[in-house]
């Protein structure tokens, strides 16, 4: 509905006070509203020295709050109270990326590690209770930034692992502005090290979880 709104109001070029909520003297705002987002990114190594593929998949929700934001004529998105729903890192083995058969190792570690990448503005924080840390750490997008990050080490022979972590564990504390009709971006970096006996590989790349109204 505020969504409608806003458009109408775009296309008269008039914004009732009705429609808007008092902010900072020069600024207003259209009613928050609360969404939640479901994502599901995938991304591959294949390691000649094991002669396996690894797989890693993050999945779960981002929830927020949402308002158009208006100030000195300029409509942005803004977004605040940014959470992780059930992050899940799961990975498979296979004997190579594609067409591969399953396979298996002796031992696995997983990393996943989060923080908001669009303005590099909001910071990471972990709920009590939960199994995850919050640091600066060096970023792709951000450089040295605030991220929660949670490991797991698995001593077992497998074909596909999975990190679950139940409840809303990881938030981003403060509130962003964008560009009007854009997606607000988290980064996630998942590590993953396999082993097979004696033998050990290293991998890690940048996943995005993009979200939008």
């Amino acid at each position: 509905m505020a969504k409608r709104l806003f458009a109408v109001a775009l296309a008269t070029g008039v914004m009732s006070t009705g429609l808007l909520a008092a902010g900072a003297t020069d600024a207003s705002a259209i009613a928050t509203k609360t969404y939640t987002k479901p994502y599901s990114k995938s991304a591959s190594f294949y390691s000649k020295p094991l002669g396996r593929c690894v797989k890693t998949t993050l999945s779960g929700k981002v929830t927020f709050k949402h308002y158009y934001y208006k100030q000195k004529g300029a409509i942005s998105d803004a977004f605040l109270g940014v959470k992780l729903v059930n992050p899940t890192m799961h990975t498979t083995v296979l004997t190579k990326c594609t067409g591969g058969k399953k396979a298996t190792l002796t031992k696995v570690s997983m990393t996943q590690r989060w923080y908001e990448s669009t303005k590099c503005k909001l910071s990471a924080t972990v709920t009590a209770g939960y199994p995850w840390t919050v640091a600066v750490t060096p970023t792709v997008e951000c450089g040295k930034h605030k991220a929660g990050t949670r490991s797991t080490t698995y001593s077992t022979k497998a074909n596909n692992y999975t990190q679950s972590n139940s409840g809303r564990p990881v938030g981003f504390s403060g509130e962003v502005h964008i560009k009007y009709n854009t997606s607000l971006c988290l980064s996630a970096r998942p590590t993953v090290t396999a082993y097979i006996n004696n033998k050990s590989d290293s991998w890690t790349n940048t996943i995005k979880a993009c979200v939008k109204v």
